[in-house]
C-alpha cells in the first residue's frame, strides 16, 4: 500500500549552524511493505504498536510546465570576472539553441557569501540547480540532503581523465565536479629589481628572507620605504590562512593526522608560524588589513618586489600594466623545504531541492564537456588550472596572445599545482615525525569550523596585529582546533575516518 508521510527535517550544519534550526517541510509517498508471522492468536486488551523501519530516500522531482513554459535552471556561480562572465552567457546561448525549451539563469555571486546564499535559499524554499561548493562543507552539504549524486556525470565525462582531488566523494557517491584548480606554490617577482640588487631568485626560504630584506628600499632617500620586499596578507580570512597553509606543509607540519587527531602542537608548527611572521615584517604596513586583491593592487603598483600568488596576478599585471609584466616571472615560492603547497579546485555540484534535475545535470555534462570548459579556464590563463591534462594541453596550444607569450610561466603553474594539498580534503597530508608529504583523500568533516572562521589566519593576526607571541597564539590555535574536532565527535560517535591506521 501506499501512505504519504509528511517529512520534517531540521537541517542543522554541523560545520556552520545557524542559531536556531530551520524546519524544511517535505511531503513524499512511500511504499510500506509489512510482513507479520503470527504463530497463535493473541487476546489483548489495548493495541500494541508495530515499529517498522523505513528507509526514506528524498529525490529532486520533475514539474510539470504549461506548453510554452520553460525549465529555469538556476545556475548560481562566483566566477564574476567579466571575461568568465562573457565565456559564460556563450555557452548558456549554445545548450539554450540545443535545448530552446530551457532558460538558464546566471546569478553571480561574492565568494564570501557563498555558503549563506545557499543555506537561506534551502530554507526559504528558493530555487537553485547548478552551485558552486565550499569543500570544507562536503560532510555537513550530503548528511543535510544539499547534494545531488553525480556519479553518472562523472562516468560520461570519463572517470579516468580528472585529476587527483578534482572529484569530491562521499560514502561511496560524487558529490563535486573541480571546473578549475589554482596553486599558491608560486611567487611572481620582479627581475629588474633582482637584476639591479645582484640578486638570484630564492630557492630557499633562507635566501627568501635575504632577498625580502634587501628589496625593501627608500629609493628617493626621503626617510620613508617606497618598495617593499615581498607583499604577504597577516589579516584574519582566507588569503592569510591559504598561504600560511603553503608554510605550514612545507615545514613539515599539519593541523591533524590522518585519523583526525590534533598535531598542530609540534615544533615544526611553530617553525612555520614564525617564518611567516618573520616574512612578513618586509611587507607593507597597510598588510595586516589585505585580503585577496589588495597584494595584486600593490604590485602593479609598483609597491613590492615578490608576491605569492596563483596564475591571475600575472595574467591581470599583463592587462593593466604590460610594461611591468614583461619583467616578472614566477617561481616556486619556497617557505620550507618540502616540495608542497596549498592548493586545490573549485567545485561545482547539483542542489537536490532544483525543479528540473534531469535537465540541471545535462547542462553540467555540456558545460564540463567538449572545448567549453577549456575556453573557460583560459579566460584567466595559468590561475584557472584545468582538471585533466588534455585540457591543460588544449590551453597552452590555443590562439592567445598571453598564452604565446607567457607559455613557461604557464606551464611553471600547472607543475606547481602537482604538489598540492588541503587540509579540508587531505586531512594528515603530512606526517610531522618522517616529514613524508603523502595527500590522501581524506575529508575533514568538521572543516567548516576550522577554515569558516580561518583559525590559522586569526592565530597570524594575534601575533602581528595583537602582539602575541607565537608560542601563545599557537597554544590558542592548538586549542580550538581541539574544540571543534570534539564538539563534532561527540555529535557524531560513529564517524571514522575514511583511512585506516
Amino acid at each position: 500500500m501506499f501512505i504519504t508521510l509528511l517529512l520534517a527535517f531540521s537541517f542543522v550544519l554541523q560545520a556552520c549552524a545557524p542559531a536556531e534550526p530551520v524546519e524544511v517541510i517535505k511531503t513524499v509517498e512511500v511504499e510500506v511493505v509489512k510482513t507479520v508471522e503470527v504463530e497463535k492468536e493473541v487476546e489483548v486488551e489495548k493495541e500494541v504498536p508495530v515499529e517498522v523501519e523505513v528507509e526514506v530516500m528524498v529525490t529532486p522531482t520533475p514539474m510539470s510546465v504549461p506548453e510554452g513554459t520553460k525549465k529555469v535552471i538556476q545556475w548560481m556561480t562566483t566566477e564574476r570576472d567579466p571575461q568568465s562572465v562573457e565565456i559564460f552567457q556563450q555557452i548558456v546561448d549554445e545548450y539554450q539553441e540545443l535545448n530552446p525549451d530551457v532558460l538558464i539563469d546566471i546569478i553571480l555571486i561574492a565568494s564570501a557569501t557563498q555558503h549563506e546564499r545557499l543555506t537561506t535559499a534551502r530554507a526559504v524554499g528558493a530555487d537553485m540547480s547548478v552551485i558552486g561548493l565550499l569543500p570544507e562543507f562536503l560532510t555537513a552539504y550530503v548528511d543535510a540532503d544539499f547534494l545531488v549524486p553525480l556519479d553518472d556525470v562523472v562516468d560520461e565525462l570519463g572517470r579516468d581523465n580528472f585529476k587527483q582531488g578534482s572529484i569530491l566523494s562521499l560514502d561511496g557517491h560524487d558529490y563535486a565536479i573541480g571546473y578549475a584548480g589554482d596553486t599558491h606554490g608560486t611567487l611572481w617577482v620582479r627581475r629588474d629589481l633582482f637584476e639591479e640588487a645582484g640578486l638570484e631568485y630564492p630557492t630557499t626560504y633562507e635566501e627568501l628572507l635575504a632577498a625580502a630584506e634587501a628589496l625593501t628600499k627608500d629609493t628617493d632617500g626621503d626617510g620613508e620605504i617606497d618598495i617593499y620586499g615581498i607583499g604577504l596578507p597577516t589579516s584574519a580570512d582566507s588569503s592569510t590562512g591559504i598561504r600560511y597553509i603553503t608554510s605550514l606543509y612545507q615545514n613539515c607540519a599539519d593541523f591533524y593526522d590522518k585519523q583526525g587527531n590534533v598535531i598542530f602542537d609540534n615544533p615544526n608548527a611553530l617553525k612555520s608560524l614564525e617564518r611567516y611572521v618573520e616574512l612578513a615584517q618586509y611587507s607593507p604596513p597597510d598588510s595586516p588589513a589585505w585580503s585577496w586583491f589588495d597584494g595584486i593592487t600593490a604590485y602593479t603598483a609598483g609597491r613590492i618586489a615578490m608576491h605569492p600568488y596563483a596564475g591571475r596576478l600575472g595574467y591581470n599585471l599583463w592587462r593593466d600594466k604590460p610594461e611591468l609584466r614583461e619583467v616578472t616571472d614566477v617561481i616556486w615560492w619556497p617557505m620550507g623545504d618540502e616540495k608542497a603547497a596549498r592548493g586545490g579546485y573549485d567545485f561545482i555540484s547539483l542542489y537536490s531541492g532544483t525543479k528540473w534535475p534531469e535537465e540541471a545535470k545535462d547542462f553540467l555534462k555540456f558545460y564540463l564537456s567538449g572545448d567549453r570548459l577549456a575556453r573557460f579556464d583560459a579566460t584567466v590563463p595559468g590561475h584557472l588550472i584545468p582538471p585533466t591534462k588534455e585540457l591543460e594541453d588544449a590551453i597552452l596550444a590555443m590562439d592567445d596572445e598571453y598564452i604565446k607569450l607567457y607559455s613557461e610561466d604557464i606551464k611553471t603553474l600547472f607543475d606547481a599545482a602537482q604538489f598540492n594539498s588541503q587540509p579540508e580534503l587531505y586531512m594528515g597530508a603530512i606526517d610531522p615525525e618522517t616529514c613524508e608529504f603523502d595527500p590522501e583523500y581524506n575529508p575533514m568533516p568538521w572543516a567548516g569550523s576550522l577554515l569558516g572562521p580561518w583559525i590559522p589566519a586569526q592565530m597570524i593576526e594575534k601575533v602581528v596585529v595583537g602582539g602575541e607571541s607565537a608560542e601563545d597564539a599557537l597554544a590558542w590555535a592548538v586549542g580550538e582546533m581541539e574544540r571543534v574536532a570534539e564538539e563534532w565527535k561527540a555529535e557524531n560517535p560513529d564517524w571514522e575516518p575514511p583511512i585506516s591506521e
